[in-house]
């Protein structure tokens, strides 16, 4: 899986905006759902294929499990089932820092 079809799907299918204030040494990536602190990621300006252990990294900064994560990537899994789950199942939960 490589950056640049993450970001694309982070964008457009799910709702991702780039942040104004964060460090230009990655592309961030912000999501504003009501009621929820806001959920961040950050994606590799290299365009090799990302690492099994980054593809677990990016999935608890989106508060998934990581086959949710690829089903996000792989276009399988639907926005509105997306924030369900970051709604009802967030993993890690909200409360736990990582």
């Amino acid at each position: 899986m490589r950056p640049n079809e993450i970001e694309s799907q982070l964008q457009n299918k799910f709702g991702f905006q780039a942040p104004e204030y964060h460090s230009p040494d990655h592309r961030w990536y912000e999501l504003r759902l009501p009621n929820l602190p806001p959920i961040l990621t950050k994606v590799s300006h290299k365009r090799k294929d990302i690492s099994q252990k980054i593809e677990g990294k990016m999935a608890r900064q989106l508060r998934v499990k990581v086959n949710i994560f690829r089903q996000m990537i792989d276009c399988t899994i639907e926005r509105e089932d997306y924030y369900q789950k970051v709604r009802t199942e967030p993993y890690p939960p909200f409360g736990i820092r990582f």
